[in-house]
């Protein structure tokens, strides 16, 4: 009870916990992603985390995406559900997304995206027992008479995202929830807004066409910079691609501020693709003995995609109006 009473004050400023495969859930990452690595597809993903915490805390994300063919315009859609065991703590968002994407040069594309989301969170205290509560035999035997300043709340979200990018190479932007949305009765019970700043590279060491699809061999080196409030993030990641496997480890530090000491997480992931299906696993262990080492995470990430190589890969002309981005699939 003690734990939940002090974490509660600090769920709207603390820096989220990102997925262990970012670019699985790059919708959530940044919109404007929306519509670049298919032409449509669906992905779903579950993560435990804090698995030494009795019973941890789980997320599930879902999220679709369709580009239109006959234009530079992309739709998507978010839904995200966090929950601490027993259902102490709960939050839901759904969000719709519009995105904007062209050339700027024959090698260069331009992408902007818009979420606007819907929010709701809520402190569970059902499970607790006060003290006014208990009878004489120390069993509780009537509701309590305190007052919470935490109750459910529902909220508005606004996120923004830009990306430049060619064949090989990234450059993104996004400001998530950057209307600060308040979540509670005090002026202070905002959600922070989280800025972040990710790029990376793929080197191809092969790569070629069989029966219409297209085969490689690639590593991708990735690097991004995360910021909420007064929480600062760098991760790293290597991803290694041999079709139809990926494999990659990524790093993640959390410096020491606000009195928090640092923390440094390490994860690795797999993932296999296989005519539009892709399956994903992977698992982050923290390195340090801060409080937040709270026990491993475990991720799974599930998606059907449909995607036309050859317009992508092979035609030219006004048939080929966009780019694949070349981030990685997981």
């Amino acid at each position: 009870m003690g734990f939940l009473l002090y974490l509660l004050p600090l769920i709207c400023s603390a820096q989220e916990m990102p997925p262990v495969q970012n670019y699985a859930h790059r919708l959530f990452l940044n919109p404007a992603f929306t519509g670049l690595l298919s032409d449509y597809s669906v992905t779903a993903g579950y993560r435990s985390q804090w698995t030494g915490l009795e019973g941890g805390y789980s997320t599930q994300w879902l999220s679709g995406e369709y580009r239109f063919s006959q234009n530079k315009n992309a739709v998507g859609a978010t839904f995200m559900n966090d929950r601490s065991a027993g259902g102490g703590y709960s939050r839901l968002e759904a969000g719709a997304l519009y995105v904007y994407h062209t050339k700027l040069r024959q090698k260069l594309d331009f992408s902007a995206g818009m979420q606007v989301g819907y929010g709701s969170l809520r402190p569970g205290f059902q499970d607790l027992v006060f003290e006014d509560q208990l009878g004489s035999n120390g069993t509780p035997q009537a509701p309590t008479a305190e007052s919470f300043a935490y109750e459910q709340a529902s909220y508005l979200t606004l996120t923004g995202g830009l990306l430049l990018f060619t064949n090989q190479f990234w450059l993104g932007l996004s400001a998530q929830r950057f209307n600060s949305p308040r979540v509670g009765t005090f002026p202070e019970n905002s959600i922070s807004p989280l800025w972040q700043v990710h790029t990376g590279y793929r080197f191809y060491l092969k790569n070629y066409f069989v029966q219409n699809t297209f085969h490689e061999v690639s590593v991708i080196p990735t690097v991004a910079y995360a910021q909420q409030s007064g929480f600062k993030r760098l991760d790293g990641s290597f991803y290694f691609v041999y079709t139809p496997i990926t494999i990659g480890l990524t790093y993640s530090h959390l410096p020491n501020q606000n009195n928090i000491p640092s923390a440094h997480t390490m994860g690795a992931l797999a993932g296999v693709t296989h005519r539009g299906f892709k399956l994903g696993y992977g698992y982050r262990q923290n390195l340090s003995g801060a409080p937040v080492s709270l026990g491993p995470t475990h991720e799974i990430s599930i998606s059907f995609e449909k995607l036309d190589n050859l317009r992508i890969y092979k035609r030219l002309g006004s048939d080929k109006n966009y780019n694949r981005i070349a981030c990685p699939a997981f």
